[in-house]
């Protein structure tokens, strides 16, 4: 099931409008980034039978939150601040925005089908907090607000972001790490086989884990702690290695070789490629020739 954030309780009210969303979904979760108007005023209330999570950059001039019967809080400089809202809470408040440039980047996501991913053991520990700390988290919902500027982001790099963040909200609520599950030898020899049988295609985790035989959760961490790369680290290196071959060839444009590796933006393929080599493509063809 792929997350449809619409269709969650948000009722924002008296909005001056004018707000820039970038929006986008994989199975079980979605991410977007949000960046309202200037000085835009407005009310909200937020429940859903979604998981959210979202990071701040943003400044009041003035405001609040209520989360469920708690005090309002009249925080008003919110930058690389958290909240957390567990499926079926409620927070409402309002907002006055500060004369710069807000935004935040939220994750929402399907607790029935992440709690199947995680064999049954996603914690219901943490509850609804509003403008806390956690530096792993504000990393990866940072890097999200990157991706999404893309018009196609990787597939494989986004799946892995997310499920990496929500481990990070699993041991927050957890308040210790997950056992690390193992991957055999045999599965990941299918898993390497596969991958470089398939470097022009559009890889997914879905995909890897498949050949794995093991969910998508546990076989981004099964390979990463066996590797010591993510599977779109490796995917990444194994395209650019043949990438490096097909240009010492001569055979095929720049544009080519970013297809035949697997790349559908010519351009991120040549920034990829020099930020993993140190030369772009048409200096590697130079230099070789």
């Amino acid at each position: 099931m792929v997350v449809n954030v619409k269709n969650q309780r948000f009722s924002p009210k008296n909005s001056g409008g004018g707000a820039i969303r970038r929006h986008r979904s994989w199975r079980g979760f979605a991410v977007e980034h949000v960046v309202p108007a200037i000085g835009d005023t407005f009310e909200y209330a937020w429940q859903s039978d979604l998981h959210f999570c979202a990071l701040h950059d943003i400044v009041l001039d003035d405001g609040g939150i209520r989360a469920g019967d708690a005090a309002e809080n009249n925080q008003k400089n919110l930058r690389d601040s958290l909240t957390y809202v567990p499926k079926g809470a409620a927070v409402q408040g309002w907002s006055q925005l500060s004369q710069r440039r807000n935004s935040y980047t939220a994750i929402y996501f399907d607790p029935a089908e992440l709690h199947e991913e995680l064999d049954q053991r996603f914690s219901t520990e943490l509850g609804l907090r509003v403008y806390f700390r956690d530096p792993e988290l504000l990393m990866y919902l940072r890097r999200f607000s990157t991706l999404l500027m893309q018009d196609e982001p990787d597939e494989l790099y986004a799946e892995t972001l997310g499920l990496m963040t929500v481990l990070q909200i699993q041991k927050a609520g957890a308040g210790k790490d997950l056992k690390r599950p193992g991957i055999s030898r045999r599965a990941l020899s299918r898993v390497l086989e596969y991958v470089d049988q398939n470097l022009e295609n559009q890889i997914g985790l879905d995909d890897l884990a498949a050949v794995a035989g093991l969910s998508r959760f546990h076989f981004n961490r099964a390979f990463k702690a066996e590797t010591g790369e993510t599977p779109y680290q490796y995917l990444l290196y194994r395209r650019l290695e043949k990438a490096r071959r097909l240009l010492g060839e001569d055979a095929l444009s720049v544009e080519q070789v970013a297809a035949a590796v697997g790349f559908r933006d010519a351009s991120y393929f040549r920034k990829a490629f020099k930020a993993r080599t140190g030369i772009s493509p048409l200096g590697l063809r130079k230099s070789a020739g």
